[in-house]
């Protein structure tokens, strides 16, 4: 709940194609440069304050909107508008994002056209410096918080103001799965895209709630609704802190049916963001940002030292590592991969890795090498058939040498075809985890960041819920542990479809783990089994998601009522 900002785009501040004398290029170009500079240093501090707050993954999209700022082809163009054309800095840079617009309109679809907010977002920014219209003006709005109202969900949009002062965002445009929407949610700020036209019906100054849950605003809210929000408001931080006071117990359904919860991690910065003692393990380590945090490959030692200090934090719990998945979008800046027309199914993953021995055996020699400090699973991503698995064990034989293997061996289901081929598969593993981000993305044919066909994208169509209960009930059949380390796992709707189905462990951002713990503890597995028979029946994704945010509403519900009946007892007359 707060006061709204409306934060206009650059284009919105229609920016007058302004003519400049030549006896003032030399001041004009010096000014551009000036704020093409600032912006260069705005993104770096913000690349290494949301690193250390989130992550190196959700920080690299500002590493690559700096290099979007350094492009060669822009400086020439924007050189030639100022120096040749005369036109006034600010003028030069509407054009070249105008030009840009027009650029992406002409594309017909996927993988360029994704990516025009986040490529025009840099440019913008130096537009912002040239005029510093709209933080100033958000610095002089008073103690309150502030929603934020934008045309468009971009990336810096989420970090552009101080975070203390932002109670949500509200955006006309930005997809659910875009990098905004990926940096808000890792913040915790409740954000809504989709509402047509908000940046220009929302009035400055007039309050707003935000249901960000529900996906529901309440624009120039009045003084009763305001008082409602408090109140909801005061109940699900008084939620929050009683669960977190249960996180330490450990995972299970009602009628005791051991459910592990475990932890999803990108880097050592995130060791420093939640207790261990509150999850299970680590369901998934993407070993790739101990790569993508350095300026060349890391030797065997330094990775190491690394693995090292994940498994000693966990003590004896299972750490599950995932060998370098690079290609697509996570790029090294000392390797290039070769471009591909279609990068998401291209090179990427342990595709790459076979390709490059050298580089997988010396990440297999340091994985196999930690065996004595902790327990080791190594996980293969991408993998599309048995014969890739096949060659990666031999691998990994090579450097264990004969005898007992010492750490446990895995892959990852995210490929459509190795979930069909799932039976000659598990023979081969110890361990199956179900990354259903991508695995829903292909089974689909659906870029989830793509906003032309992000409708398409449904985790839970019956379709998506019957192949991931084929794969828990493979699993099962023959007797190995399997798990889901994708998104699902740490919504409630997903968590009790997958606990259902017979998953033994879900894996998730620590932050969802309180919430997740509290509702399976109110259900019991045959409920769940139940619930999950009649998703599956179902012949629509409405139907199928119906059933199960039933399920899950019933169980929030009970959650609340012993977070109240707690709350009475400590608090008697309260």
């Amino acid at each position: 709940m707060g006061t709204v900002f409306v934060a206009l785009a650059p284009s919105a501040h229609r920016v007058p194609q302004r003519s400049i004398e030549a006896s003032d290029v030399e001041r004009s170009w010096k000014l551009l440069e000036t704020a093409r500079q600032a912006a260069i240093q705005r993104l770096a501090v913000i690349q290494e304050t949301t690193t250390k707050e989130l992550g190196l993954q959700d920080a690299a999209i500002y590493a690559a909107q700096a290099a979007v700022l350094q492009d060669p082809e822009a400086l020439r163009d924007l050189k030639r508008r100022v120096v040749d054309e005369l036109q006034a800095p600010e003028s030069a840079v509407q054009a070249l994002l105008d030009h840009l617009s027009r650029t992406f309109e002409q594309l017909e679809g996927g993988d360029v056209k994704n990516w025009a907010a986040d490529l025009r977002d840099p440019w913008e920014l130096v537009l912002r410096h040239l005029h510093d219209e709209d933080i100033e003006l958000a610095r002089h709005m008073g103690e309150g918080s502030l929603v934020i109202v934008a045309e468009e969900l971009t990336p810096t949009l989420v970090v552009r103001y101080p975070r203390n002062k932002v109670a949500a965002l509200v955006c006309a445009r930005g997809g659910r799965y875009s990098h905004g929407a990926v940096v808000a949610r890792s913040y915790g700020i409740p954000t809504v895209t989709g509402v047509t036209e908000i940046d220009i019906k929302a009035l400055a100054g007039e309050s707003m709630v935000v249901y960000g849950g529900e996906g529901r605003v309440l624009v120039g809210a009045d003084q009763e609704q305001c008082e409602r929000a408090l109140v909801r408001s005061a109940e699900v931080a008084r939620v929050s802190e009683a669960l977190a006071g249960l996180a330490e117990e450990a995972g299970r359904t009602k009628d005791g049916t051991p459910i592990s919860l475990l932890a999803n991690i990108e880097s050592m910065h995130d060791l420093d963001l939640f207790d261990p003692n509150t999850v299970g393990g680590v369901g998934l380590f993407r070993t790739e940002f101990a790569y993508m945090e350095r300026p060349s490959f890391p030797s065997v030692e330094e990775q190491v030292a690394v693995y090292k200090r994940v498994l000693d934090r966990f003590g004896q719990k299972p750490v599950v590592f995932r060998t370098l998945d690079i290609g697509a979008d996570k790029q090294l800046r000392y390797f290039r991969t070769p471009e591909e027309v279609n990068p998401s199914l291209g090179w990427r993953g342990l595709r790459l890795s076979l390709d490059w021995q050298d580089l997988f055996l010396m990440q297999l020699q340091a994985l196999y090498s930690c065996h004595e400090f902790g327990s080791v699973l190594i996980m293969l991503p991408m993998v599309t058939n048995l014969e890739e698995i096949r060659q990666a064990r031999q691998l990994l034989d090579s450097i264990a040498g004969c005898g007992e293997l010492k750490v446990q061996f895995g892959v990852m289901i995210e490929v459509p075809a190795a979930a069909m081929a799932l039976a000659d598969i598990i023979e081969e593993v110890d361990f199956v985890s179900v990354g259903t981000n991508d695995l829903v993305q292909y089974l689909f044919a659906v870029d989830r960041d793509n906003p032309w066909v992000s409708d398409l994208y449904q985790p839970y169509h019956p379709a998506s819920l019957r192949v991931l209960q084929f794969i828990a009930q493979t699993c099962a059949k023959a007797g190995k542990p399997v798990s889901v380390c994708g998104e699902m796992a740490g919504q409630p709707e997903g968590a009790l479809f997958l606990a259902g189905c017979g998953y033994t462990s879900l894996s998730m951002a620590p932050l969802f783990v309180p919430e997740i713990k509290a509702i399976l503890r109110e259900v019991d597995m045959e409920a769940l089994q139940a619930v999950v028979s009649r998703a599956c029946r179902a012949t629509t994704e409405a139907e199928a998601r119906g059933i199960l945010h039933e399920s899950s509403e019933d169980a929030w519900a009970k959650v609340l009522a012993m977070v109240k009946t707690a709350d009475s007892r400590s608090n008697p007359h309260s």
